[in-house]
């Protein structure tokens, strides 16, 4: 390259370097330490990990292994050609339009999606078609929703680190074997050449979490050629170059390699051993001055919500930008997207994880398509609160509605605002940041339903509800924003259960107002025999409230607050009620708030009392809107003139009169 670049003149180099400048402007590109979009705008890149697709892991999908030894484990069950149509429904489910659709609606700006060698080059010299088409769907997808792909070769051939999502059964093979070397570079020449003028792709991660002890210099050595050979063909894209052991070290990785390319690192809990701090990515403040290119934090994750606030900050802060992991699993509480686990395909996860019989070729073939059927982004339980710690910039300085709750009404307990701990919620034990070490420090002991420090567990008897809390401290707290609506006197109780500890509850307003006092609940001497004890009663003003169970002495299991009024408890449905305009011209709105849910009959007569209209509608807790469009129920248009409204809610009768003008 430097022999050729002799044959021009100075000026001919400054033009050459200037018109490579004008065309990465074209794409997401690097200047110095920043990064910038295809419209030369600085970006902090806020992306998801579509780890789990094209490299299965284990703990995705309730069990262990290698995407090899999940394969092979598969193939044991059903046979190799069910394993081939599992796989295209598994790969099909997994990730889909509308996922990278819902990403883009989140906030975010980038997806990193981690691909297996072999599903671009199952051999040396070979490549895949039906691989590459996966790639240019995403890519497809990414340009529709306007979010940036980055390419991310997460197992390279012979396996890069020897660990399980790198395939690495046998050991790390690529690095003693040339041969698995030029394969991995033959692969990153190959995408280069196809998609090196596709605008929404963000650039290629070149080798994810690669581990060689001491081997710095011989890690930066492999990405130098890879990045060689996609300089051949792709002066456009950005590089995303790991750091050594875990893409956490960069001894012997500088000075940079390219003039556009990033460096890219992992952080984990068990990785940091720390809180989460300045002090923590320092070094690698230094190594982005020192070599003036910028940092992309490729994965982090697997923690707390309270965790991941933390650590979206701290990068946002230093204009570092992310790539989390990761965004769907089964039975998660820690990504964003959760698969339900049926009771069939866990008789497999039970039979590979040693506790339970071989199922038969039937069940297994039941459970794995039970298993891709719930993969679909529509049957997935969304994890709002996991959303909201990474891409809401309030999360850690206000509480905000997990739920809409009305008062009277019954409320979950599970279901307390959204917000940092000691804001929407308070709870000893909200974190795994291993200050002293050791392994994962627990911040859900139940591990259901949401990702907070607040125990959830799910119910043996889930009637009243799925979800209660447990391990309840004294001290501890939720808060619950509420709709009130009306003026009155309200009591509130709560179902709750202990086996020995007497607890006791009391509740505040949003002035830290002690609104009920310390009332004790009942030791039921067992978890699972729930019981209903009334905490006070309290006047309360119609609009929004905030409230605050605080947990005066813990030890109790906490299930539901149930909320009444005498207005409530004697049935009253519709409470306030407003018909406009009046006159009207063509369209008639009915608007009224109800306490109950019910069914309303809106009749409307002329003046001769013949009935003209006759509306059935569902009624909702709340308010609710009914708009009626100057039309008989045959569908004729009505004449102008006075006619008369009544709105039935089976317990009264509200009776007005309007005008119609045409």
């Amino acid at each position: 390259m430097l022999g050729y670049m002799k044959k021009f003149n100075p000026r001919s180099i400054f033009t050459i370097f200037f018109l490579s400048a004008s065309i990465n402007a074209q794409y997401l590109h690097v200047v110095g330490k920043e990064m910038f979009d295809n419209n030369g705008e600085k970006i902090i890149l806020k992306g998801m990990g579509l780890g789990g697709w094209l490299v299965p892991e284990g703990y995705m999908l309730g069990t262990w292994g290698s995407p090899t030894s999940i394969r092979n484990r598969i193939v044991d069950l059903i046979g190799e050609d069910s394993t081939i149509t599992f796989y295209e429904k598994f790969e099909k489910n997994y990730v889909a339009e509308k996922d990278i659709i819902q990403l883009s609606k989140w906030g975010f700006n980038s997806v990193r999606l981690p691909f297996h060698y072999k599903t671009l080059s199952p051999q040396y010299g070979s490549y895949d078609e039906k691989g590459f088409s996966v790639i240019d769907s995403v890519i497809a997808w990414c340009s529709r929703s306007k979010i940036y792909l980055i390419l991310d070769m997460h197992v390279a051939p012979g396996s890069q680190s020897g660990d399980e999502n790198a395939d690495g059964d046998a050991g790390a093979q690529l690095w003693d074997s040339p041969s698995n070397q030029e394969w991995a570079v033959d692969i990153w020449g190959e995408i280069a050449r196809r998609y090196s003028t596709e605008k929404w792709i963000g650039g290629y991660d070149l080798l994810n979490e690669p581990v060689l002890y001491n081997g710095g210099s011989q890690v930066r050595n492999l990405q130098r050629k890879m990045r060689n050979r996609i300089r051949k063909f792709d002066l456009n894209h950005t590089l995303f170059v790991n750091g050594n052991m875990w893409s956490r070290a960069f001894e012997g990785l500088g000075p940079a390699l390219d003039e556009n390319m990033v460096w890219a690192f992992h952080y984990y809990s068990w990785m940091v051993f720390n809180r989460v701090t300045q002090n923590t990515i320092q070094y690698l403040i230094n190594f982005r001055n020192q070599t003036n290119r910028p940092l992309w934090l490729g994965e982090a994750g697997e923690n707390s919500n309270e965790w991941f606030m933390q650590v979206t900050d701290l990068m946002e802060k230093n204009d570092i930008g992310w790539a989390w992991w990761n965004y769907k699993k089964i039975g998660t509480i820690t990504g964003p997207v959760s698969s339900p686990s049926d009771s069939v395909y866990q008789e497999i996860t039970r039979y590979w994880n040693g506790d339970g019989p071989k199922p038969s070729y039937e069940t297994s073939l039941l459970g794995l398509n039970n298993m891709t059927e719930n993969l679909k982004l529509e049957n997935c339980e969304i994890k709002k609160g996991v959303v909201a710690s990474l891409l809401n910039d309030d999360y850690g300085s206000k509480n905000l509605p997990f739920k809409e709750h009305f008062i009277p009404g019954d409320i979950n307990v599970v279901d307390y605002d959204l917000g940092a701990n000691g804001l929407a919620y308070f709870d000893f034990d909200y974190i795994d940041n291993r200050p002293n070490g050791g392994g994962l420090k627990t911040w859900n002991n139940g591990w259901a339903y949401r990702n907070d420090g607040v125990d959830i567990q799910e119910s043996t008897d889930s009637k009243i509800s799925k979800y209660h809390i447990s391990h309840t401290q004294s001290g501890e707290f939720l808060k619950y924003t509420v709709n009130v609506l009306k003026d009155d006197l309200y009591q509130f109780s709560i179902i709750s259960s202990s086996e020995s500890a007497e607890a006791s509850l009391a509740i505040f307003n949003e002035q830290n107002q002690k609104i009920i006092p310390d009332t004790n609940l009942p030791v039921t001497q067992d978890y699972d025999l729930w019981v209903e004890t009334v905490l006070g009663e309290v006047e309360l003003q119609k609009g929004k409230n905030i409230l605050r169970l605080f947990v005066s002495r813990g030890g109790a299991n906490l299930k539901k607050i149930k909320v009444s009024s005498n207005s409530s408890r004697a049935g009253e449905a519709i409470f306030s009620y407003r018909i406009y305009p009046n006159p009207a011209k063509q369209t008639l709105s009915i608007n009224y708030e109800s306490l109950n849910p019910n069914t309303v009959t809106i009749k409307i007569y002329n003046l001769n009392g013949q009935l003209v209209s006759n509306v059935i509608s569902k009624s909702y807790v709340g308010e609710n809107n009914i708009s009626w469009n100057g039309k008989d129920s045959y569908g004729r248009d009505l004449s102008s003139g006075v006619y008369f409204i009544t709105i039935d809610d089976g317990k009264k009768i509200i009776k007005d009169k309007f005008t119609l003008i045409k």
